[in-house]
């Protein structure tokens, strides 16, 4: 059996030794483009060794490609590259991963939208210096400074003008604030919370000053900031858009989700379009069971088990009423979900027990009050993980009717309301419904982190792992089986698996021995949850988090440290212990002990471990069903843990150095015998006539042998020299198992 472990790399064991070598892509610049075009992507980060090319997910429906930029002398240009943009490539909001030699990075955001684009120098930090644009533009920049940005336009009288930029859509800590000026001075309309909309008093010439609403400045704090005097589609659903300046738009008053004025919508055709070249990219709307421009009824909604509803939240903190009828023996489950979906939400779900009178008096008696859903143990790698979105599951005694309240008090006081879906599911439907795709490392050192920014890359003979937090899951939820496709070539799947009440599952992926380098994204119905840059201590900074879509693979061609052979189910009477063998193959430089720590139950400080020792292969983990809290039932489990073992990074430079040592070192050699074959010829030409021949091809054995020892030099110099730049150092790898199913009986 070939279970081999992933290496995927996080310094968050405070040890001394390296990380090993994970791309990370920090920033880049420009954030976006318009299709038909060719961008110069700057990227910043760190491993980006070798950069090959780019992923853009999802699907664009067409191909991008793109190649590192090259100098004067056909060389490199560090963490630069071309990409070129097909004419047919779909507009939208995208996911753009770069590939290197250490396997795939995270993601940043990309946008690919119709509007010209311009480029801000950076130096126009002064009305006297403002950057001309025209009316429609989207202009990228970057703060370099603290100083803000000027950009000056002609506006026509008359004409509504919009200016848009969500720093947290694009995964930046960019917040853009700014006015919009008359030349005289006079201001007209702010920016704010990332949307400027005005209409032009008059024909002439217009300023527009931008900063970072903290005067935040370095390579993170980059825009794409789109003045347009088109539509901006705020969230899209099927057939349906909400924005402001949408063409025939019906305004939707009271409908407020920011700063300005309230939304319009548009229903037909035309809403996909409008949504995939929007500048500002759309949060995705549930579908919409009621229209959020009528009154809220006054009377409760009928529910029924295995029903959804899809609508927006009262105004003003007041509530949303639905009744639901059950009988004896249902299991369900209440799921309110809006803020999993992006919405700044935090909602509230009241459930009370209903009895009518006979003569129409209602009675209501509490049955649960549910704000956040409770944390998830173990915590998942990244701690940001939206537990806003409440849930509750029952099991009834008896035939009873519910009357559930739902509310959004955090918008209560602004009189802002966003969108929601409440479901009544069958507890017995296993479903993955806001579930989140995170980037697996090791334990944190502290509470308070550090959080590094990972990337997903599987090394030849590894297992990788993608976690799994299943947030809207309760004590009361069935096992669920996950399933994933379209990986890359050499990879196998090796399952996913949430046992009965948990809300972390860990999908599991084996690379073959001789698995080419590649990456792909996933084929999973889970969205990711990112972390936007890494965090030392959460008590004095944020911990900035974004959405997207499923998570991506990539493989390396170097050989992972260790591989663990587990069983991959295990069988156990409740109340008993069990002891499973766990067996590690080592690579030849990985010697030191190996402490491996079970995922799956409750707290990790806590969990049961194995130790294999030094240069051992074998260990034995004993799980104890009893104080592990385990009832009758199936569970998923894997282990974890640190593996070190010496790595030399641009190992494949050393060893092209090397290589080039031999064959020179293999050239001096013959040329040394030819010299030595020439000087035989010469001392037997005896004939005068035969000897100048003889005496020009010693001279010339001679000239190739000096050529050839100046070479070995020069080859064994630049071999030594590379490989003492780049010597072999500790590093830290996370190893993993392959998933097992612990059934208890």
């Amino acid at each position: 059996m070939k279970l081999l472990p992933l290496v995927l790399l996080t310094p968050v064991l405070a040890l001394a030794q390296t990380s090993f070598p994970t791309p990370v892509l920090s920033s880049l610049q420009p954030l976006g483009g318009q299709p038909g075009s060719t961008v110069e992507l700057a990227v910043k980060g760190s491993d980006l060794d070798g950069l090959a090319g780019v992923i853009l997910s999802p699907n664009p429906g067409a191909s991008v490609t793109a190649q590192p930029k090259l100098d004067a002398k056909g060389q490199p240009v560090a963490n630069t590259l071309v990409m070129t943009l097909p004419k047919n490539l779909r507009p939208g909001t995208y996911e753009l991963r770069v590939t290197g030699t250490y396997g795939v990075s995270n993601p940043r955001v990309f946008q690919i939208g119709p509007q010209a684009v311009a480029t801000s120098p950076g130096g126009n930090t002064s009305p006297e210096t403002a950057q001309d644009l025209a009316a429609d533009t989207a202009v990228h920049g970057v703060f370099k400074s603290s100083a803000p940005h000027w950009f000056a336009f002609e506006g026509k009288k008359g004409q509504r003008l919009l200016a848009v930029f969500d720093g947290a859509a694009f995964a930046v800590p960019t917040r853009l604030n700014g006015a919009l000026q008359e030349i005289g001075g006079r201001e007209l309309a702010r920016l704010r919370d990332g949307l400027l909309d005005t209409v032009l008093p008059a024909d002439g010439r217009y300023r527009l000053k931008i900063h970072d609403l903290m005067f935040g400045s370095g390579d993170a704090f980059g825009y794409r900031l789109c003045q347009t005097t088109g539509p901006v589609v705020w969230a899209a659903g099927k057939n349906r858009v909400y924005g402001w300046n949408l063409p025939d738009g019906e305004v939707v008053e009271g409908l407020n989700v920011r700063q300005g004025p309230p939304l319009e919508r548009v229903t037909g055709e035309t809403a996909a379009v409008l949504a995939s070249s929007s500048p500002l990219p759309p949060l995705t709307l549930p579908n919409e069971t009621e229209d959020p421009a009528q009154p809220v009824p006054e009377a409760a909604t009928p529910l029924a088990i295995g029903q959804s509803h899809g609508g927006w939240f009262p105004a003003n903190g007041a509530a949303r009423r639905f009744d639901l009828a059950f009988k004896k023996g249902d299991r369900f489950v209440l799921e309110l979900e809006s803020a999993l979906a992006g919405f700044p939400t935090d909602p509230l779900l009241l459930i009370e027990n209903l009895r009518k009178e006979a003569n129409g008096a209602e009675t209501l008696t509490a049955q649960a009050e549910v704000n956040d859903a409770p944390g998830i143990a173990p915590a998942p790698s990244v701690a940001r993980v939206p537990l806003l979105d409440p849930s509750y599951a029952f099991e009834a005694k008896a035939d009873g009717l519910f009357r559930i309240s739902i509310s959004d008090p955090l918008n209560a006081a602004n009189g802002r309301r966003h969108p929601y879906i409440l479901r009544a599911r069958p507890l017995d439907h296993a479903s993955p419904e806001g579930g989140l795709a995170i980037q697996a490392t090791l334990p944190r050192a502290a509470a308070t982190g550090p959080h590094e920014v990972g990337s997903a890359n599987v090394w030849r003979g590894g297992i990788g792992v993608v976690e799994v937090a299943l947030p809207l899951r309760t004590s009361m939820s069935p096992p669920l089986e996950l399933t994933c496709t379209g990986l890359p070539a050499g990879l196998t799947f090796l399952g996913g698996f949430a046992g009965k009440g948990q809300r972390t599952a860990w999908l599991a992926f084996q690379a073959a021995a001789d698995a080419p380098p590649g990456a792909g994204t996933l084929a999973l119905p889970l969205r990711s949850l990112h972390l936007n840059a890494a965090v030392r201590d959460t008590n004095r900074e944020n911990l900035s988090t974004f959405t997207g879509g499923p998570p991506a693979l990539g493989v390396v061609d170097q050989a992972a440290p260790a591989r663990l052979e587990v069983a991959a189910v295990v069988e156990v009477k409740a109340g008993a212990k069990v002891e499973i063998p766990v067996k590690a193959h080592r690579h030849s430089a990985c010697t030191e002990a190996l402490t491996l720590k079970v995922l799956g139950f409750g707290d990790p400080a806590k969990a049961p471990t194995v130790t294999i020792p030094a240069k051992a292969g074998d260990g034995k983990l004993t799980l104890d069903t009893k104080a592990l809290g385990l009832s009758a039932g199936e569970y998923g489990f894997l282990l974890q843990g640190p593996a070190k073992q010496p790595v030399r990074r641009n190992a494949a430079q050393v060893v092209a150095a090397e290589q080039a040592a031999q064959k020179a070192t293999a050239e001096q050699t013959a040329a040394k015998k030819a010299l030595e074959t020439a000087r035989a010829a010469l001392a037997k030409a005896t004939d005068p006539a035969a000897r100048p021949a003889a005496e020009t091809a010693v001279k010339t054995a001679e000239q190739q042998l000096a050529a050839a020892d100046k070479a070995k030099a020069a080859a064994d110099k630049a071999a030594k020299d590379l490989a003492a730049k780049n010597p072999p150092k500790d590093a830290v790898f996370a190893v993993y198992s392959n998933p097992v199913r612990l059934r208890v009986q």
